[in-house]
């Protein structure tokens, strides 16, 4: 989803994103929000024009407000058309893209849910899968949510990122380390 998040926005986002999660937690739209706000992260991140626009300076807010109305009113909740319009009035629609990545995490621990990344050299069957969930779960005591990555260069294993933990089981990995120890 949104893997290039600027670290130095977090702080600011996640203000946004507390504020969005207790509105929708009060009106029992918490996966509702989540969704509208991909929607919307999926919308801006494709649309040049749309980007384009919402950051122009000498563009007025009624008029920036007027796009995001006619491009996603009636399509998300009132609750997310409200935070689009407060980030039109700050100038910082830009951070739409962390506010959904502190949302998401945000989201995830409220439901006691931990997001792992598994990079694996090829993909990776079902069972597989299905016995790599139902460990972790059981090790992490934590309902996980997998995200799966293909990346060829690691020729064999996994590497997991739990948090900021990375657990490199890649056999590129251990060829590094034999590759040191033989120097």
């Amino acid at each position: 989803m949104t893997t290039n998040i600027d670290k130095r926005l977090i702080s600011l986002s996640r203000r946004y994103s507390d504020a969005i999660l207790d509105i929708a937690k009060e009106k029992n739209e918490l996966d509702n929000v989540f969704s509208d706000l991909k929607n919307v992260v999926t919308v801006y991140d494709y649309s040049d024009e749309m980007r384009e626009f919402l950051a122009h300076p000498a563009i007025s807010h009624k008029d920036k407000k007027e796009l995001i109305q006619s491009v996603f009113e009636g399509k998300i909740s009132t609750v997310t058309l409200n935070l689009l319009y407060t980030l039109v009035d700050k100038n910082k629609f830009n951070l739409i893209d962390t506010i959904l990545f502190c949302y998401e995490n945000s989201l995830n621990e409220a439901k006691n849910i931990l997001k792992v990344d598994v990079i694996s050299a090829v993909e990776i069957d079902n069972d597989l899968k299905e016995n790599l969930k139902l460990k972790l779960e059981s090790k992490l005591k934590k309902s996980v949510a997998l995200n799966y990555e293909i990346r060829p260069e690691i020729i064999a294993g996994l590497i997991l990122k739990i948090k900021d933990k990375t657990i490199d089981g890649s056999m590129a990995h251990k060829l590094q380390a034999m590759k040191k120890q033989l120097a």
